[in-house]
């Protein structure tokens, strides 16, 4: 029965919570009917049926008036970045039938979803992000293997199934902007009936989450090749851990005991480069990785499972990075004005924090 009633979420999204909805009109309906015929059973149970309909016109208004998701992530055309335009539009074979969107954050990740518009009558729109801090650190390898794991997401309809899961949770917390539970009987219904299942959609949501990274990497495998593809997830896991342990893990502790804001994490990125690429270190961060315990609130299987994935038992030899993707798939005026720009609001931010805890 929950394996039937999540398919419906995967296919539906927010829209799977109608039929909630209107077995609340029925049970609405069914009571109004025997207010003739058994007036003081119907009284007494009047608190529950309204509390249940009124419950369901909340997430009903909560449903249809479900806050867009606005990005703040900055919009790189084909201007500014023609060598990640160039590779997507290369590795995606359906490229011609969507809208797209690309965009830059601060993020050392990546990731894509898909919107279908009005139940897909009019299509879907495509958006990647891709994490600058990637594109400064990888080679333009990696970033194609990355891209091309990305695409493998869209191709095997994860990001559809994924979004509509987060869009019917989504949907289904919104009830509470309308019927608080601390105020509110028919919150404290509501958040009763939704506890659980909103637990259980979230591990559902973990699980397919990790399932679906797996699918990908086999999906760029046969785009770029198993090589390729190994090689990405060693050096992503290896940059990742030497980025924390020499840039973000040293700033929050700057940040903590700072007056004024210290230096910014592309700045200082830039600067290391060399010690985060340092074949050493880096070949220890990977060992690292096929032992770290893993998060049960990630959505991305361990490391090792993933390489066992790819058919790699322990870490493959691997090319050192040399280049920076940044400026091979930016423009230049973008690779320098980029990092700036997202240090001066990194800056801005670090200041306003800073002044607020002297």
């Amino acid at each position: 029965m929950k394996r039937f009633i999540l398919n419906i979420i995967l296919r539906l999204g927010r829209y799977a919570v109608l039929p909630a909805v209107a077995l609340a009109c029925v049970i609405l309906a069914v009571w109004l009917v025997a207010m003739d015929r058994y007036t003081i059973t119907a009284l007494v149970t009047a608190p529950v049926v309204f509390s249940i309909f009124l419950g369901a016109l909340a997430l009903t208004i909560g449903l249809l008036l479900l806050p867009s998701r606005k990005h703040r992530d900055f919009e790189a055309d084909e201007a500014i970045a023609p060598g990640l335009w160039a590779m997507w539009r290369e590795l995606d074979r359906s490229f011609a039938r969507s809208r797209r969107t690309l965009l830059i954050n601060t993020e050392f990740n990546a990731s894509i979803g898909e919107v279908s518009r009005y139940a897909g009558l009019f299509g879907q729109h495509v958006t990647m992000t891709v994490g600058l801090p990637m594109l400064i650190v990888l080679d333009e390898r990696a970033i194609r293997a990355v891209v091309a794991h990305e695409v493998a997401h869209a191709q095997l309809r994860h990001t559809s199934g994924s979004i509509n899961l987060a869009d019917f949770i989504a949907a289904s917390e919104n009830v509470f902007l309308y019927a608080d539970p601390e105020w509110t009987i028919t919150g404290r219904i509501v958040r009763a009936l939704l506890h659980s299942m909103l637990e259980w959609l979230e591990k559902e949501y973990r699980a397919l989450s990790r399932e679906n990274e797996l699918g990908a990497d086999l999906g760029a495998a046969e785009q770029v090749g198993l090589g390729e593809t190994a090689r990405a997830l060693v050096l992503t896991e290896a940059c990742g851990t030497r980025l924390i342990d020499l840039v973000f893990a040293p700033l929050e502790k700057e940040v903590l005991g700072a007056i004024n804001a210290p230096r910014p994490p592309f700045e200082r990125i830039v600067k290391q480069l060399a010690d985060i690429r340092a074949p050493e270190p880096m070949a220890a961060a990977a060992v690292a990785g096929l032992s770290r315990e893993h998060d049960p609130d990630s959505t991305h299987p361990p490391f090792g499972k993933r390489l066992a994935n790819l058919g790699y038992t322990d870490i493959p030899e691997i090319d050192e990075i040399r280049t920076s993707a940044i400026d091979q798939l930016l423009s230049r005026d973008a690779a320098k004005d980029l990092p700036a720009r997202f240090d001066g609001e990194w800056r801005k931010k670090a200041q306003e924090w800073v002044s607020v805890g002297r």
